[in-house]
């Protein structure tokens, strides 16, 4: 079996073992999904297993939360640490096998959906479908008011991009239809939305509740689309992820064309995988047809660790050391910008800052609420 596709597959059999144990959950996104996060982590997202809240850092965010399992298999499989355990530890990593043992579990780190401060490597809590999105959007707009401000002639510090997963279910919200407008109107090219299509949610067919073009649609709101027709080929996702990079005045939408439950013989392309395990025998099955071993479960392989440090995870943390060398000579030649980090970075005010604010003295005349906030700001 060749590596990419031992990989891939590693990342699927987490998935499916982690729900066939805890007795509950989605595998059926996962499976589909796993090459088009493969193939992001290989050849797009910039990211730091060893910093992970390297502050430069790509966001991924899984706006489908309902399949957490894949971003919990991605997190263990590329060594993604906790920087606040002990490095002796076995905490030592955001995600480690026993945390995918224990999915869904009460107090483990690996949640039914993803939860912020619960889970390195989660950017923002996902549940409802859409929300995800949302703070893409804000994510992508909070990293153009970085670099508008602290990016300079000499140094850029701030160039990150935003990328969210999204399904049927998060177009189908209305929230998504604001924050793609907002976007298309504010030109974020550093914004990507990656659309599983699957056609399938919980009750079945996409039909039975959406019809519409969603390519027309965003194409209205000012984005890209491209599509890719096959979530399996590999090139063709390649493709698409290296032409976001040439697309600077507007956000990407990538459509994938995508299986549910991707491999298993009798519940792919079904509802019945959207939200339940497949089931012993299912699994059985599956990991057959996947030239998979099927004992013992979770079952992991090195050259998998070892492959997906070479293609990202070893990239991802150069670029981070080398990102905090341009700091530390951004710091000496710009001490106050600096300074304005340090505070952003540790959520600190700076001293004295509230005798900035104006006084609303009762004997003044009334103002509106909104008028007094916009004063403040």
């Amino acid at each position: 079996m060749q590596i990419e596709d031992k990989t891939i597959h590693n990342i699927r059999t987490l998935a499916i073992d982690a729900v066939q144990k805890a007795g509950s959950g989605h595998p059926g996104a996962p499976m589909g999904m796993a090459p088009v996060a493969y193939s992001l982590w290989k050849n797009a997202f910039r990211y730091s297993p060893g910093n992970p809240l390297w502050p430069n850092r790509d966001r991924f965010v899984l706006s489908a939360g309902h399949a957490s399992a894949l971003l919990y298999a991605m997190l263990h499989l590329t060594g993604v640490r906790n920087p606040f355990a002990d490095s002796e530890d076995d905490n030592a990593y955001a995600v480690s096998l026993d945390d995918l043992k224990s999915f869904r579990q009460l107090h483990s780190r690996c949640p039914g959906h993803p939860e912020f401060g619960d889970t390195i490597g989660v950017e923002t809590t996902t549940g409802p479908l859409g929300q995800g999105l949302a703070a893409s959007v804000g994510m992508a707009m909070a990293e153009r008011w970085l670099s508008a401000r602290y990016n300079t002639s000499d140094f850029t510090l701030f160039d990150y991009r935003v990328y969210s997963l999204c399904g049927d279910g998060c177009m189908m919200e209305g929230i998504s239809h604001e924050a793609a407008s907002l976007a298309g109107h504010l030109k974020l090219s550093n914004l990507c939305w990656i659309y599983d299509s699957n056609e399938i949610t919980i009750e079945g067919s996409t039909n039975l509740a959406m019809t519409e073009n969603i390519e027309q649609r965003f194409r209205g709101y000012g984005w890209e689309v491209l599509t890719v027709n096959d979530a399996n080929d590999l090139q063709a996702l390649s493709e698409a992820f290296s032409a976001i990079s040439e697309i600077d005045d507007k956000p990407v939408l990538v459509i994938v064309k995508s299986f549910i439950a991707y491999g298993s013989p009798n519940k792919q392309g079904s509802e019945s995988a959207h939200g339940s395990p497949l089931g012993a025998e299912e699994v059985r099955l599956t990991k057959m047809g996947y030239g998979w071993p099927e004992h013992p479960p979770f079952l992991t392989y090195s050259e998998v660790y070892d492959h997906l440090n070479d293609v990202f995870g070893h990239p991802g943390n150069a670029a981070a050391v080398a990102w905090n060398e341009v700091l530390s000579e951004y710091s000496v030649k710009y001490p106050d910008k600096a300074k304005e980090l340090t505070h952003i970075f540790n959520r600190t005010l700076p001293e004295a800052w509230q005798t900035g604010i104006p006084d609303f003295s009762t004997d003044s005349k009334p103002m509106a609420t909104r008028k007094a906030s916009g004063k403040v700001i």
